[in-house]
Order: structure tokens, then C-alpha cells, then sequence
């Protein structure tokens, strides 16, 4: 286990020096104030704030990568003030990607300034996929899973607690959510494509038939996409973890819970408590995980966990959502959509702890 207590002085065997979890866990403090800033300003663009480039939510934005940054570079700073020389000697494993991707964030925020001035400032799915929010996007990941890298490097790493596991866990959750506000069109926290809302629209107020049918299909379409992908974004770190460490009780219901509460934020929950539904499906799959121990030596085990976790976070979600909003898909829809969210997590599960590959025939010439 590492120490708490910051080592700035030059490791003497010449191996990088290591981050203490401390930094690592005020890495992730000041994360959060970018991500959180992230999340405050996709909530303004949903809501129809102010669309300019100087807004408050901009500055908390911003602001959050400011203070990110002149903690990373002091990190740095502060092992060459006691001596470590060049990069090898003054960049703790796991922040090399991590500075890269200020160097890239701070390009894409000018970027971003330039091409708002230019073009005017985007709306809806134009927004996500602007050229210079791609940038930032790709530079904050690499920031904000600095600490994931740090610990995954961490020999001594290999059964954590939760609270000495905490720094690595919310590195994961962070990015994970980035990647999640990147989709969030694909949302089920912030479509109603699963209400019966579309559906009675369609049925009362489109007078063309065949119009009305396509567009019931494509609702449901925009539904089971959602879905679907949710379960990827989700899955995928979780069963990264999985494959590295065995990981305290509580990791996957905090992130599958933190996911989607910010997910559902950006909305103002208007879809009511369903978001709640992949923190159900996270505390089934931290009792499941202490019961099955999937781990890269028991690969059936994580195939198994990875296929009845997104099935009971769906069932979970169905239910909240025709508790206290509605439901508009068909008893066959709903529950053929779960089914097929197991069967991908199988598969997802299949790809990352694939059979062994069998060893090679000698040659007989």
C-alpha cells in the first residue's frame, strides 16, 4: 500500500517516482471541479440558457481545468525542487498522458474560443460534435484517468480497500460519466423514448398512418439504442477493473450509480427516479461479484456476472420507470430489450477475457 505522505525526493533506483495516493485523491478533487463544470454547462445548453461563449458555467468549466492543471504541474515542480531531473525523474507513472492531455485541453479551449467566435456557438447533437469540443474531450480523459494509471501501474495494488481503492475508482467514474455526456443522445436518463408520451403523440395528432408507424419505430429505435449503449458504457470499465484488481464492495455501485445521477442531472431527472436504476444494478453486482469472484483466472465467472448485471439494472429501470412515470413499450419490447442488454454484456465480457489461444503445432520438416 502506498503511503499518504508525499515523496517528492528522486527515487535512488533510477525507477519513476510514484504518486502518493493523497495527490492522486486531489487529483481527483480538482477532476471533479472540471467534470462538474462539464456537466453544469451541458445542463445550460439543455435548458436554454444564455449561448455564448463567457457564460458562468464556461468560467466553473474552465476554471475546473485551471486549477487541474497548476496541481499536476506543481506535482512535477515540486519533485525537480528536490532534486529529480528530466521528465523520467519528475513525472510520476501514470501523469506523462495526463500532462499531454492539458497541453491538448489548453489547445482545444483556445480552439474552442476561436471556433465560437467564428462559427457561433452550436446547439443540440451539433454541439457535442463540434471539432473543438472533440479536443477537450479527448484532453480531459487523458487527465482524468491520470490516477486510474497510477494505481494500475502500482505493484503493490492488487486488493484494495475502498478507501485506498477510492482515488482509482473515481478516476474510472469520471470518465467514464465524460463519456457518457459525450453520448448522452443516446441516453435513457434523458429520453422519453421509452414513455408512452411519444406513442399517444403519434397516435392522437399524426393523421398519415404510415407516418405514425415510422415514427413509433424510430422512438423505439432511439429507445433500444439507448439502452444498449448504456450498457456498454458502463460494463466496459466496470469489467476493466475486474481484470485488474479485486475491487472492495461498493465500486460498482458507485459507478454505475455517480454515472447516472450526473447523466439525469443534465435533465433536471425529469424522468423521475429511474435514474436510480444502475445503482440497483451496481449493489446486485457487488453482491454477485463477492459471491462469483470473477476475476482474469475464473473467466466463466466474469462472463456470468457480466451477462445478470445489465439484465437486473433494466428490469430495475422498467420497473421505477412504469412506478412513477409510464411505460410505452410492449410487454415484448421491454423484456426482449433486457434480455438482449445480458446478452451483450456476455459478449462484451467474451472480449475481454477471451479463451486461450491454443499453443502453436511443431513443425515436423
Amino acid at each position: 500500500m502506498r503511503t499518504a505522505v508525499a515523496r517528492t525526493e528522486p527515487p535512488s533506483d533510477g525507477t519513476r517516482p510514484r504518486a502518493t495516493r493523497r495527490e492522486d485523491l486531489l487529483t481527483m478533487v480538482f477532476a471533479a471541479w472540471l467534470i462538474g463544470g462539464l456537466f453544469v454547462d451541458g445542463w445550460a445548453h439543455n435548458n436554454d440558457k444564455p449561448e455564448t461563449f463567457f457564460t458562468p458555467w464556461h468560467a466553473l468549466f474552465y476554471s475546473g481545468f485551471v486549477a487541474t492543471a497548476s496541481w499536476m504541474i506543481w506535482m512535477v515542480q515540486r519533485r525537480r525542487a528536490a532534486g529529480a531531473t528530466g521528465w523520467a525523474g519528475s513525472v510520476p507513472v501514470g501523469y506523462g498522458l495526463g500532462l499531454a492531455g492539458v497541453a491538448t485541453f489548453a489547445t482545444g479551449g483556445l480552439f474552442d474560443m476561436v471556433w465560437h467566435l467564428v462559427f457561433g456557438i452550436e446547439v443540440d447533437l451539433e454541439a457535442l460534435l463540434s471539432p473543438s469540443h472533440m479536443v477537450l474531450f479527448a484532453g480531459g480523459l487523458l487527465v482524468t484517468t491520470s490516477p486510474l494509471r497510477s494505481a494500475w501501474h502500482d505493484p503493490s495494488s492488487r486488493a484494495p480497500g475502498f478507501r485506498v481503492f477510492l482515488p482509482a475508482l473515481l478516476s474510472a467514474t469520471l470518465a467514464t460519466a465524460t463519456v457518457a455526456f459525450f453520448l448522452m443522445v443516446f441516453s435513457p436518463f434523458l429520453t422519453g423514448a421509452m414513455t408512452d408520451g411519444p406513442y399517444r403523440y403519434a397516435a392522437h395528432f399524426v393523421a398519415d398512418r404510415d407516418l405514425a408507424s415510422w415514427l413509433v419505430e424510430e422512438v423505439q429505435l432511439e429507445g433500444y439504442a439507448a439502452v444498449l449503449v448504456t450498457t456498454l458504457v458502463l460494463l466496459g470499465p466496470a469489467l476493466l477493473l475486474i481484470r485488474r484488481w479485486t475491487v472492495p464492495f461498493g465500486t460498482f455501485a458507485f459507478l454505475f450509480g455517480a454515472v447516472a445521477t450526473m447523466s439525469a442531472a443534465i435533465e433536471s431527472f425529469d424522468f423521475g427516479p429511474a435514474f436510480l436504476a444502475p445503482l440497483v444494478g451496481g449493489l446486485v453486482g457487488d453482491g454477485l461479484y463477492r459471491r462469483l469472484r470473477p476475476s482474469a483466472a475464473r473467466p466463466w465467472a466474469v462472463r456470468a456476472w457480466a451477462a445478470v448485471v445489465p439484465a437486473v439494472m433494466w428490469l430495475a429501470y422498467f420497473g421505477l420507470l412504469a412506478t412513477f412515470r409510464s411505460v410505452g413499450w410492449s410487454v415484448e419490447l421491454w423484456a426482449g430489450v433486457t434480455g438482449m442488454t445480458g446478452l451483450a454484456g456476455f459478449g462484451l465480457a467474451l472480449c475481454s477475457t477471451p479463451p486461450p489461444v491454443p499453443a502453436p503445432v511443431p513443425s515436423t520438416a
